[in-house]
């Protein structure tokens, strides 16, 4: 392994060092998981706009449970709830 400099603004790496020692982890360690991810596909890093294949499936989602009537969604959820919610009522009654 081969020692890299990177020009860090000093909030930032104020902010992650502290995050890395609450989580037990080194900026290294850190540094070295982030950059796996990414070559590997994993993640990407965009300009910090909203990716195009996040507006995709967002677009694909929108709808997708259209199909169901929310009354009958709704009644089917809270089946089987009435007994708890009374005992809910009674005991701050």
């Amino acid at each position: 392994m081969g020692h890299v400099s990177l020009r860090i603004p000093r909030e930032l790496w104020h902010s992650a060092r502290t995050k890395a020692l609450r989580e037990g982890l080194t900026i290294s360690e850190v540094t070295r998981r982030l950059l796996e991810r990414w070559v590997a596909g994993q993640i990407e890093i965009g300009n910090g706009e909203k990716q195009p294949t996040t507006l995709t499936l967002a677009r694909q989602a929108f709808g997708m449970w259209a199909d169901r009537d929310p009354d009958v969604y709704l009644a089917q959820s809270r089946s089987g709830l009435a007994a708890r919610d009374r005992e809910v009522e009674d005991a701050r009654n």
